[in-house]
């Protein structure tokens, strides 16, 4: 899922609101209900690459998807729902995420489905300038050949699988809600679609002989809070997989954010973190991610951004490469839901004699939607 973390927004801002939603929600019940809602970025990418490798040096792309959600509250209090991502346009994987959850404010959320495991959505790390440019968060029509991605190489995202979360800092796509919450992912088969040209995630109709990995177990835990003017979030999470035929694979990592609040709606956000996992059982990969990021007035229109971002990757495959990656990244919030962003960024990779051994100067301008 392409999804852009704590861009716009402090940590734990409107917290409370949306903890006072969810309780006063599950006072009645209520039928279920569908409601559409989604993004629609437009990006002009420039690069300057070595080797070039007949590459053109610029291009136009979209990245878009629109999401069904379905919601509703049982007569217990239980909060019962759903979610569809439908990639707007045609792709492969035409669905991106889908799955239904179940959900009580005093004791947690259960989501069953195609979806990220916990270790993926509760990640807190450098904050992200640019949208669908991040060291956390990448989307794959960034453009960018070796780009970062600080999240567990080995726990696919989208795959079929069981999330459970603790109730406090209740997850629901926003990072809402303080203190500690813990999250569990378990993933027998690592597949995500029911027909898909990769047959490594097949899952087919029924039962399946596992391809390439299996078992997937993810950890997480995060705990946010305020401290005067500063809000904290602090993560840590453990991820776990069995290869098909050799033994279980693993890794670990931590993270920090913290956004000082300066007065006026303006804040400075800074952050970092720290991964170390086995990966296909030969080698070590060690990454490190640190950023700083001001914002004027959170998500409100006229608000500006402008951050730097990093990531350092040293990987044991010299066919893969260490990596060292920089951008800066400025956003301005044209309107509620419409955001204008800009960046340049250097991504150098040490891979010689592969094709992984590139150095790329990139450059992107956009407009995103958010419905």
């Amino acid at each position: 899922m392409k999804k852009t973390l704590l861009l716009q927004t402090a940590l734990v801002a409107a917290a409370g609101l949306f903890v006072a939603d969810v309780a006063n929600a599950q006072v009645k019940a209520e039928p279920l209900g569908v409601t559409v809602g989604g993004y629609y970025s437009q990006m002009f990418g420039y690069q300057d690459r070595d080797p070039n490798g007949g590459q053109k040096d610029h291009r136009f792309t979209t990245d878009s998807e629109i999401w069904f959600n379905v919601r509703g509250v049982l007569d217990n209090g239980v909060v019962v729902g759903a979610r569809i991502e439908l990639e707007a346009a045609s792709y492969n994987d035409q669905i991106d995420e889908r799955y239904m959850w179940l959900e009580r404010s005093d004791l947690g959320r259960v989501e069953l489905g195609s979806t990220d495991s916990v270790t993926t959505k509760m990640i807190y790390m450098a904050p992200s300038v640019l949208p669908n440019h991040s060291t956390t968060v990448h989307s794959e029509y960034s453009g960018v050949v070796n780009a970062p991605l600080m999240r567990f190489v080995n726990a696919q995202d989208d795959a079929e699988r069981i999330n459970i979360y603790t109730a406090s800092n209740r997850y629901f796509g926003s990072k809402a809600g303080k203190g500690l919450q813990l999250g569990f992912s378990y993933t027998p088969n690592n597949c995500q679609d029911f027909t898909t040209n990769d047959l490594t995630n097949a899952c087919g109709g029924g039962f399946r002989t596992p391809v390439g990995s299996e078992e997937g177990l993810n950890i997480a835990a995060n705990y946010l809070e305020s401290f005067g003017n500063v809000d904290a979030a602090l993560y840590a999470g453990y991820n776990s997989v069995k290869v098909v035929g050799n033994d279980r694979e693993s890794g670990w990592q931590v993270g920090a954010q913290f956004a000082i609040n300066v007065g006026g709606g303006a804040a400075v956000q800074i952050g970092g973190g720290y991964n170390n996992e086995d990966i296909s059982n030969v080698r070590e990969r060690e990454a490190y991610t640190a950023g700083i990021r001001y914002l004027t007035n959170g998500s409100a229109p006229g608000s500006v951004g402008i951050g730097v971002e990093g990531a350092w990757r040293e990987d044991d495959d010299v066919t893969v490469g260490d990596l060292d990656y920089y951008q800066l990244g400025l956003t301005y919030q044209l309107a509620t839901g419409v955001l204008t962003f800009a960046g340049i960024g250097v991504a150098e990779t040490d891979a010689p004699g592969t094709a992984n051994d590139v150095d790329q100067t990139f450059a992107v301008l956009g407009i995103s939607l958010t419905f």
